[in-house]
This record gives structure tokens, C-alpha cells and sequence, in this order.
């Protein structure tokens, strides 16, 4: 069951064998049907998760029920909504697997654990919240400055394989548009290839 998570963790981490297992130890695994909900909204997020096959999302829903998808992850990264699981507070957002999906947990008990145990153990975790962040940033500042058309473009040039694998409405909502204005953009990119 650990195998793979073994070996992710052997290629980031630098661990002697005693400490591996003490990590692999916290991990329980699930495997997720399409669109489940991993974390409800209003509920305080306990897991900290690693996609072993699958994808994920974080969702925020506005006052007039519309989806915006806030993140987005695939195999071999980490997911979880970041504020409640660190503040350990309410969430106003929700964790959905979007795909049928195999996925290792650690529990924020555990987590804290690792954390004051093992400093190779938070050294990883910072680098988990560094990756997040920046992926964060940079998503904002390409929803500030890009247009709808370019949003699309440059998904399609950085994301090819995702851009297969979402659901036109998951999409839609990753980049901030109506379903329509995504679907017009991908009939005109059709009619100019």
C-alpha cells in the first residue's frame, strides 16, 4: 500500500529507514469516487492529502451559488485547503475529487507530530507551502492581468493533459469564465487549427 508513497517521499526527503516508517506510519489511504467531497464546507479540514492516481480541486462558492474553482491537483502532489487546515478553523471552501481517485491522508494530529518530531519532516512541509504559494500568486496575477482568451491559451500550452481530463465546467471555473465564453473560445480555436 506505502510502496508508492515511499518511494515519492525517498526522492524529497533524506530519512533513515526508522524515520521513513515513522511518516509512512501516519498515512492512511482512500480511494474517492468521482465528485465526492472530501471536505465539506463550514467544517474544520483534519487531512492533509498526497494524489496518488487522480485529481482534485478546491472550490469556493460565491453568495449567488456560482463555483470558482480555487486549485487544482494531480498525481504526486500534496492538496489540502491550506487556511482551515493550518488555522484549524472553519472552511468557506470545499475539497472535491474530481476524477475517480486513489489518495494517501495524513490527519493535522499526526501532521503536528511529524512536525515536531522530525525537522526533515517541516523542511518538506514548507516546501509544500512554498509550492502552493507561488502557484497561488501566479494564478492571481494571470487572472488580474490576462484576458479570457489568453487565460485559455496559455492553460492549453502549460496544462495540455489537464485541459483533456477537466470537465468543461470544471474549467470554466478554474479560469474565472461562464461556460459559454470557454466554449466559444475552444470552437475558435477548432476553426483556426
Amino acid at each position: 500500500m506505502t510502496d508508492y508513497l515511499k518511494k515519492h517521499l525517498n526522492q524529497k526527503l533524506i530519512l533513515s529507514d526508522e524515520k521513513l516508517e515513522s511518516v509512512l506510519i501516519c498515512f492512511k489511504e482512500i480511494h474517492t469516487r468521482k465528485n465526492q467531497i472530501l471536505i465539506h464546507q463550514n467544517k474544520v479540514c483534519k487531512h492533509l492529502f498526497f494524489i496518488k492516481k487522480g485529481c482534485l480541486r478546491v472550490v469556493c462558492t460565491r453568495d449567488d451559488g456560482q463555483e470558482w474553482t480555487r486549485q487544482i491537483e494531480t498525481e504526486n502532489n500534496f492538496i489540502t485547503i491550506f487556511p482551515s487546515f493550518i488555522e484549524q478553523t472553519n472552511t468557506s471552501s470545499y475539497l472535491q475529487a474530481i476524477e475517480a481517485s486513489e489518495i494517501f491522508y495524513i490527519s493535522f494530529t499526526d501532521f503536528k507530530k511529524l512536525n515536531n518530531m522530525l525537522p526533515e519532516w517541516k523542511i518538506f512541509y514548507t516546501d509544500i507551502l512554498e509550492k502552493a504559494y507561488i502557484n497561488s500568486v501566479k494564478r492571481i496575477e494571470k487572472l488580474i492581468t490576462m484576458s479570457g482568451k489568453h487565460l485559455y491559451q496559455d492553460f492549453k500550452i502549460n496544462h495540455p493533459e489537464l485541459l483533456r481530463r477537466l470537465p468543461n465546467k470544471v474549467l470554466a471555473s478554474y479560469l474565472g469564465m461562464s461556460q459559454e465564453t470557454l466554449s466559444r473560445l475552444k470552437a475558435k480555436k477548432n476553426e483556426t487549427s
